[in-house]
């Protein structure tokens, strides 16, 4: 006997109609069904709505998704708790209480891992009034009397299918928390610390519903071939209705902006590097992870304005500064990339659509065929599988750069590896029993925008007993309780930080973390943070971000200057040895020349190269320093400078002979080597021009020409004649000048270890030509150079 129950799928009702999502040639029909859903414990279909309609975050692990997939804003429990909730159970004193519908897509989960899949299954049923998508789900339009009605069923598989909320997850989630408190459903939810304080009953909910639009696809099943072919799916099509509906909703971020573009094509590109930063394996403690850059709707300083920090937590890099980079190294104008033109900038959007930048990258590759159009915004122009591919040449030529910088640049990786501890620490079983280190873990490792909605949160919670007190009002002990639990939360947070900011200081310079802790005073622990902090502030900057790839394809275009149709390959061969070249001289300049593991201030940390990007010591930042104050992403072109000055300094040299000497890639060895007297003439020219720019900056500012004015006065009363006065003028004018030119030449001195000239650089050059036995050709341009 067969025995078959079928599949067990849960209806919904409502009134159906449809809509169309068009663009050019492409065409798509929605369905949807207006219904409800309501908390409570009556269960009834709303209710089982209600348990159904859960935020992302619980469905899928977010790990999992690819950034193709992350639609939703992070999800703000604090307002949800303390604003919406007190809104619906009228105590915030509306007497409406209503929300308007919420949209959510119906879609199929994936079953292997956490996402959904591109398309529905097969259609099984079609007919003027009922379709059918097999185990998945069914929809049929009431008929009365042999005539059509409004009114519809959809009936769901619960187990295979996801409701993707794309306009109102803060509604849905305000009902959803009501529901699970009446029903004692939270369990060991990790946000369920938001609404623990929530008392309800039955009779205070027993009139809420909240509206909900579900729309699905008829179109976009797996037979269905010619949307395939166009590269449409339902998450593209989410995608393009979240865009929609929030265009004139709520400002979302620059991150969430790019997360959701699928006609920029840098847009797609740093969807693509965000991508190779999950999932990485544990072999390596060193290696770059996704939850040290900034995404989604966490408004970072560097988003909203041109910052010197890139983020204020303990991220070092954000998906605005990925666009930023992809988009300057793929459509930046020509200019840009000649190593003296300081003052073309490329971190205004006007001057990253350079079509014919683009054309030049692609060539040798099937598209430079194909492509008569290399727009940046030309993703929904040509066909998907041309934009992927495009995407990911492109995006190459960037991650070969910067994934490495992220990854093996000294600085980053001894903070990789303090963040890997702390991570591997707070996952081991003793700490993960312990709910003030699982919400520490959550703080710190899932996103900055976790932590802000956290701070938030103890934020309002203050502010609702200071409230109370103000009002004689009794504050419940609960709510004491919470608020106390809260700030214990976010100072354990705070000293897994300052954790991650000693271990990373430690391994920096070398000292021996446990040992120094018990040998040395607190401000000397500070003083050791202090000196850490300064290179990672400066190297997590978009400014630094930017103008370290810039340096390495600034050095391709060069090398490759004589050949203007070198294609792709050779390209990208040469960016990523440029990459590695620099990469090694830079390690060398960010590392003790000594293997001692240290238990107090000595060694590495006293050599006043550390000091390179602090503004308040002699270094090159403090070069920058005399005419300019603040670090904001314009100034790529200084760190395209200062790293021109560090990887050719008497630290880092030996770090560009270890990679010329190597038996492979020899002739790109001899490439560089035929381009260093240009490349140290640059060094040299941009030199003079930040220290004649500091001079100038002094010379001409209000300070000192208030002092020029007040010897005059003083000069004049001693009846002196107007040629003696102004010879003493000049005489102080050039006295000053003096002055900033040899602070100028102790800036530099200080963090290159000695003001070289021309002729010290190719000395060096001279050692790289015995070792590799280069032509006398390249020796005798050498000493033209030098005369």
């Amino acid at each position: 006997m067969n025995l078959n129950f079928g599949v067990q799928k849960q209806p919904i009702y409502g009134t159906y109609g449809e809509f169309t999502i068009e663009s050019e040639d492409k065409k798509i029909t929605a369905q949807y069904l207006l219904t409800k859903m309501k908390p409570g414990a009556e269960n009834t279909w709303e209710n089982t709505l209600a348990d159904q309609m859960i935020p992302w975050r619980e469905i899928f692990k977010i790990d999992e998704l690819t950034f193709d997939e992350l639609l939703q804003r992070d999800l703000d429990d604090s307002r949800v708790a303390n604003d919406l909730i007190p809104y619906l159970l009228g105590e915030s004193g509306s007497n409406a209480r209503f929300f308007p519908p919420i949209l959510a897509v119906l879609a199929p989960k994936r079953i292997e891992k956490s996402g959904i899949l591109p398309y529905y299954p097969p259609l099984t049923n079609h007919t003027d009034t009922s379709i059918s998508f097999g185990n998945l789900f069914e929809f049929e339009k009431h008929t009365l009397d042999g005539e059509l009605t409004p009114l519809g069923v959809l009936k769901y598989n619960q187990k295979q299918s996801a409701l993707i909320i794309v306009d109102g997850q803060h509604r849905a989630m305000a009902i959803l928390a009501l529901h699970r408190t009446i029903n004692q459903k939270w369990g060991d939810n990790k946000y369920a610390s938001y609404y623990n304080h929530l008392q309800v009953n039955q009779n205070q909910i027993k009139n809420l519903e909240l509206p909900v639009c579900i729309v699905f696809f008829p179109d976009l099943h797996e037979n269905n071939h010619t949307f395939k072919e166009k590269g449409i799916d339902l998450k593209s099509v989410c995608r393009e209705i979240f865009v929609v509906v929030n265009k004139n909703a709520k400002r979302i971020s620059p991150s969430r902006e790019l997360l959701l573009d699928d006609e920029d094509l840098a847009a797609r590109m740093m969807r693509n590097t965000l991508s190779q930063l999950k999932d990485r394996g544990e072999e390596n403690a060193s290696l770059a992870r996704i939850y040290s850059f900034a995404f989604g709707d966490s408004l970072s300083d560097a988003d909203t304005r041109k910052s010197e920090v890139v983020t204020g937590q303990l991220e070092y890099c954000t998906a605005v500064a990925l666009f930023k980079i992809h988009c300057a190294i793929s459509f930046g104008m020509k200019d840009a990339f000649n190593l003296i033109e300081s003052g073309k900038d490329i971190t205004h959007n006007r001057r990253t659509k350079n079509k014919e930048r683009c054309q030049d990258l692609l060539k040798g590759t099937e598209l430079a065929e194909k492509w008569n159009y290399f727009d940046r915004f030309s993703g929904k122009y040509h066909p998907l599988q041309q934009v992927q591919l495009a995407v990911n040449l492109l995006g190459n030529l960037t991650d070969v750069v910067i994934l490495p910088l992220f990854d093996k640049f000294i600085p980053f990786a001894v903070y990789n590896q303090a963040m890997r501890e702390v991570y591997n620490q707070l996952q081991s079983p003793l700490l993960k029993t312990e709910e003030i280190h699982i919400k520490s873990f959550n703080l710190l490792f899932e996103g900055s925008a976790v932590q802000a909605i956290f701070e938030d949160h103890v934020h309002r919670l203050t502010d609702k007993i200071n409230k109370s007190q103000e009002e004689g009002k009794t504050i419940s002990d609960y709510l004491t309780y919470q608020l106390k639990d809260a700030k214990n939360t976010l100072d354990a947070v705070k000293t897994w930080e300052e954790k991650i900011k000693y271990i990373t200081a430690c391994k920096l310079f070398n000292i021996d973390d446990t040992r120094f802790l018990s040998n040395n005073s607190e401000k000397e622990k500070k003083e050791l943070i202090a000196k850490a902090k300064s290179i990672l502030d400066a190297i997590s900057t978009q400014a630094f971000q930017l103008g370290y790839p810039m340096t390495i394809h600034s050095i391709v275009e060069l090398i490759i200057k004589d050949n203007p149709y070198t294609p792709y390959e050779e390209r990208l061969r040469i960016t990523k040895f440029i990459a590695n070249l620099y990469l090694n001289a830079l390690n060398k300049y960010f590392s003790s020349s000594s293997d001692t593991l240290h238990q107090k201030l000595t060694g590495f940390i006293t050599e006043s190269r550390v000091n390179i990007f602090t503004p308040s010591e002699l270094g090159l930042r403090g070069l920058l320093n005399l005419h300019i104050k603040e670090l904001n992403e314009s100034q790529w072109v200084f760190f395209r400078y200062a790293i021109l000055e560090i990887v050719h300094c008497k630290y880092s040299y030996q770090g560009l002979l270890d990679v010329l000497n190597q038996s492979e890639n020899q002739d790109l060895a001899q490439k560089y080597i035929d381009n260093l007297p240009t490349i140290i003439n640059s060094i040299l020219q941009l030199r003079q021009e930040y220290i004649d720019k500091g001079i100038n900056s002094v010379i001409n500012s209000k300070e000192f020409k208030n002092q020029i004015e007040l010897n005059k006065v003083k000069l004049e009363t001693q009846n002196l004649s107007k040629e003696e006065i102004d010879n003493r003028i000049n005489n102080f004018i050039k006295e000053k000048q003096t002055e900033i030119q040899l602070l100028a030449r102790e800036n530099i001195k200080a963090s290159l270890g000695e003001f070289s000239n021309k002729n010290k650089l190719l000395e060096r050059l001279n050692i790289i030509n015995n070792n590799l036995k280069f032509t006398s050709g390249i020796a005798g341009d050498i000493q033209e150079f030098l005369t």
